[in-house]
């Protein structure tokens, strides 16, 4: 069901003045996030709506929990999911089975053993947060070889440490890793270059960032914000440990569909440790 917006009003009184449902079962298809805005999922009932949005009320549920795998979304090509913090999104030699792409698979061949399912990225295990599968390996290959132009917006939001002079800025620095496989800025214009945004949304004794990347390096928004003196809540590799995981998450990620050109739109709230933590 898709309805034009006619005039500005929040969402819930526009939905209960042009659907049928109930509250209660308008609230029951906004947590499975069957309602969107524009392609997009709204992020509470309060939003602010503008004359020609577009409100579409979708009857198969959006997010599910199968296989003990948090799915956002699924469709012939893709497969968007919800990486929990602490999970290896593919395996190493110490882990084979415990990650995300190994849940993942056993769900896909759940359903048919003959499909397949590749990976397109990566987040670290203690990022939690929106990673992307495709079911066609040459749409993964050709997602990968233009990963910069496809993916639109790579947002994450993080809790980091103290309040921040600037409230906004761009980081700019080249990133190299030891033998002990930590990351760390250069001094001099050696390495990986690492661009990374950010602006503070909130702040108390800490501060609630909203994070875009422009390049994708290892452990990228971890290692800068570290370097700025102000390392992200939990991040036991690069100087806090005051909570018990990484207060970093992946909630949002738009790419642009090579097959069509339109933009898919995923986007998760952020876990509730992160607002007990300002």
């Amino acid at each position: 069901m898709k309805i034009i917006v006619k005039e500005d009003t929040k969402l819930m009184d526009f939905l209960l003045n042009h659907t049928n449902y109930t509250k209660t079962k308008l609230k029951s298809l906004f947590k499975y996030k069957n309602i969107t805005v524009n392609g997009k999922i709204p992020l509470s009932f309060d939003l602010l709506l503008k004359v020609g949005q577009v409100v579409e009320i979708s009857k198969e549920k959006r997010t599910t929990k199968i296989h003990n795998i948090d799915i956002i979304y699924e469709d012939q090509y893709y497969l968007v999911v919800n990486k929990p913090s602490g999970m290896l999104t593919i395996s190493t030699e110490k882990e084979k089975n415990r990650t995300l792409y190994h849940m993942v698979r056993e769900y896909i061949h759940s359903k048919n053993k003959h499909e397949k399912i590749f990976i397109v990225h990566r987040l670290d295990r203690e990022t939690s947060g929106l990673v992307l599968f495709c079911k066609n390996e040459d749409l993964r290959d050709s997602i990968q070889q233009h990963w910069e132009t496809i993916a639109v917006t790579r947002e994450y939001t993080a809790v980091v440490s103290g309040i921040l002079e600037k409230k906004k800025a761009r980081l700019c620095s080249y990133l190299k890793e030891n033998r002990e496989n930590i990351v760390y800025v250069s001094k001099s214009k050696e390495g990986k270059q690492a661009i990374t945004n950010y602006e503070v949304v909130k702040e108390n004794q800490n501060s609630l960032l909203k994070i875009t990347i422009e390049t994708e390096r290892k452990n990228q928004i971890r290692v800068q914000l570290n370097e700025l003196g102000h390392p992200i809540i939990g991040d036991k590799k690069y100087g806090n440990r005051k909570e018990k995981r990484l207060l970093l998450c992946a909630n949002r990620l738009d790419i642009k569909n090579p097959k069509t050109n339109q933009i898919l739109s995923f986007e998760i709230r952020i876990p509730r440790e992160f607002m007990r933590n300002l």
